[in-house]
């Protein structure tokens, strides 16, 4: 059986979407445990045609306060507390204690990474 196409969805976020064209983005935290495997995956947002490919190569299950300090700088965070702030605006209730899920992605590709290196 082919395995599926997991989504994961973004906030409508310029910056964060420049970064995941350019490949400085590869990592994102959800909170609660995730179903997401290895392999491939879409990075998109559900309120405007954004979509890019890429290749999901690490799920991590811990709680928030056990993310490591390279897969929060790697998200975009400076510290902890960021983190959690940033979060927040996403998932009201979460705390250090909550499960989080750790998404690590490479290879994004597609029309939007094409257009994004050409103009590079």
């Amino acid at each position: 059986m082919e395995q599926p196409l997991y989504a994961i969805l973004i906030a409508q976020d310029p910056k964060m979407r420049e970064n995941i064209l350019s490949g400085k983005k590869q990592i994102t935290i959800r909170e609660g445990r995730r179903g997401y495997k290895t392999g491939p995956a879409i990075v998109c947002s559900y309120l405007e045609p954004w979509a890019v490919m890429v290749d999901i190569t690490d799920v991590r299950y811990c709680t928030l306060g056990d993310v490591m300090e390279e897969e929060y700088k790697a998200d975009g965070f400076n510290s902890q507390e960021e983190l959690l702030s940033g979060l927040r605006k996403f998932y009201p209730q979460i705390d250090y204690a909550s499960l989080v899920t750790v998404v690590k992605w490479a290879n994004a590709r597609g029309k939007l990474v094409d257009d994004y290196r050409a103009k590079q």
